[in-house]
C-alpha cells in the first residue's frame, strides 16, 4: 500500500495550494483550468544499507501546467508560474506528513528538472517539471 499512500499524501499536498486549480493523478494534456498539476509515479530503486536494511526510494514527476495564451509570456514565467512553483515547494516543505509507511522512516526530496514552452491543441503552455523522491527505510 506504499504507492496508495505517496498517491493520498501528495494530492492533499496539492489540494491545498490556493494557485492550483487542477490536479491529475496520471499522464494527461488535457486541461480545463490553470494552473494544473500533473503527477504519477516514475520509478522506484533499492540501495543496500546494513544486512537488515536496505533504502527503496519512490520516484514520481511532477508538472506544473500554466496556458501562456490568456496573457504574456513574461507574465506566465515571472509571476504565475514563479509564485505558483513557491507555493507548491512551500507546501511540499510544510505539509508532508508521511514520516512513516508501515511503520517505516521515510525522507522527501523535490528537485527542479528546469522549465519550458509546450504547444498543445489549446495553445503554448508552460511547463515547469520537478522530480519528487521519497525513500525509506526497508527490512531485507
Amino acid at each position: 500500500m506504499i504507492y496508495s499512500s505517496i498517491y493520498s499524501q501528495i494530492d492533499t499536498i496539492l489540494q491545498g495550494v490556493e494557485n492550483v486549480k487542477e490536479i491529475h493523478k496520471n499522464p494527461t494534456s488535457k486541461f480545463t483550468k490553470y494552473p494544473a498539476v500533473v503527477f504519477f509515479p516514475s520509478g522506484v530503486s533499492n540501495v543496500f544499507s546494513t544486512t537488515a536494511t536496505d533504502f527503496r526510494e519512490y520516484s514520481f514527476k511532477l508538472f506544473i501546467v500554466i496556458g501562456i495564451d490568456q496573457t504574456t509570456m513574461e507574465n506566465v514565467f515571472q509571476n504565475v508560474m514563479a509564485n505558483t512553483c513557491d507555493k507548491v515547494l512551500q507546501a511540499f516543505s510544510e505539509g508532508w506528513s508521511l514520516n512513516s509507511i508501515d511503520g517505516k522512516r521515510t525522507w522527501l526530496n523535490v528537485d527542479s528538472v528546469g522549465w519550458s514552452v509546450d504547444t498543445s491543441d489549446k495553445g503554448l503552455l508552460a511547463v515547469s517539471e520537478y522530480d519528487i523522491k521519497i525513500k525509506l527505510s526497508v527490512d531485507i
